[in-house]
């Protein structure tokens, strides 16, 4: 057994100095590692020129250029390695791309090779990337924190349900809580996974605020028909006081009830919606036509309601809309 077994991690050689290149089960070496490789990317934004100057700009996620670079195939291995890279080529497989501490998904889009000699063989490379891999993305960034924040909601969401005492509203809580309870990850979970959660979270949304609407009518009923006024039964005017300061204890419960599901709703889009938004300014239509028309199925109306903070699926006047990628 040499000292160079015990250099897993160099190039071949053992050489420490040596730039560490591969290309799916492929090791470059010697001559065949360039000098330099560019590795290059853009943030992708779309550009939405508005009325006056205004713009408004969706961030799309990182986009890498192509890798490309040149070296020598060399020596009387040099015909079995260039064949090596073309039938990778050929085969148009995804491989892993490695330099040093870079990582790659890629595809090699282009190879070609100068036959100077049998065993001198120019050479040039091009490689387009799928994805990054030694670097962990928006989504998985999320998981874990995010189940952490989601849960807290409900707790928070469930006993306030109990201080609002509205059968209403408690079931519809309760409705949320088992939605969220059969999904795992959410931050990485399906599109079909996420709308089972957001569809009983907007229910219970618009049951909130029907509730809050019924409480305000009441308070000013009692406000305006009811108290210490001549003529009033004493049994009516007792009951108008419990029930005024019943509503103004629902009251607060029921405003908080609000926050609290509406910040579940982003909660629960923050995986889908790490994928990017796309905006559109549009008029007197609605959310179902939208998700027709971005996702092929009216359905996903609720993803895309979430994502601008409204429960109706009616669209008045003009505005601009939200369309998360990837629901």
């Amino acid at each position: 057994m040499s000292i160079l077994d015990s250099l897993p991690s160099f190039a071949p050689g053992g050489d420490p100095f040596a730039t560490r290149l591969t290309l799916g089960s492929f090791e470059f070496q010697g001559f065949e590692v360039p000098e330099s490789i560019k590795i290059s990317a853009k943030q992708q934004v779309a550009v939405h020129k508005l009325v006056g100057g205004k713009r408004v700009i969706d961030v799309l996620g990182t986009d890498f250029d192509n890798l490309t670079w040149t070296g020598w195939m060399v020596g009387t291995s040099a015909p079995d390695r260039t064949r090596a890279i073309e039938d990778m080529r050929d085969a148009g497989m995804p491989v892993t791309f490695t330099l040093e501490d870079y990582s790659f998904s890629v595809v090699i889009t282009g190879f070609s090779s100068d036959f100077q000699h049998t065993y001198r063989r120019p050479y040039s490379i091009e490689l387009t990337i799928i994805a990054r891999q030694d670097k962990a993305s928006a989504l998985d960034a999320l998981t874990g924190s995010l189940d952490a924040l989601i849960n807290s909601d409900i707790g928070e969401a469930l006993g306030l349900s109990s201080v609002i005492n509205v059968q209403a509203v408690t079931d519809a809580v309760t409705a949320v809580q088992t939605a969220v309870s059969q999904v795992q990850n959410i931050a990485n979970a399906t599109v079909s996974a996420v709308q089972t959660i957001i569809r009983p979270i907007i229910a219970a949304q618009q049951i909130v605020n029907a509730t809050i609407a019924q409480v305000n009518a009441a308070i000013e009923d009692i406000t305006t028909l009811g108290g210490l006024i001549p003529g009033n039964p004493v049994f009516k005017t007792a009951t108008n006081v419990l029930r005024q300061v019943e509503a103004y204890t629902q009251l607060p419960g029921l405003y908080q009830m609000q926050a609290v599901l509406g910040r579940l709703q982003k909660n629960v889009l923050a995986g889908p919606l790490a994928n990017g938004t796309a905006s559109v300014v549009t008029s007197n239509t609605s959310l179902q036509r939208l998700a027709a028309d971005a996702y092929g199925d009216q359905s996903k109306w609720t993803g895309i309601a979430s994502a601008n903070g409204v429960t109706d699926p009616k669209v008045t006047g003009i505005q601009e809309i939200k369309i998360p990628r990837g629901l």
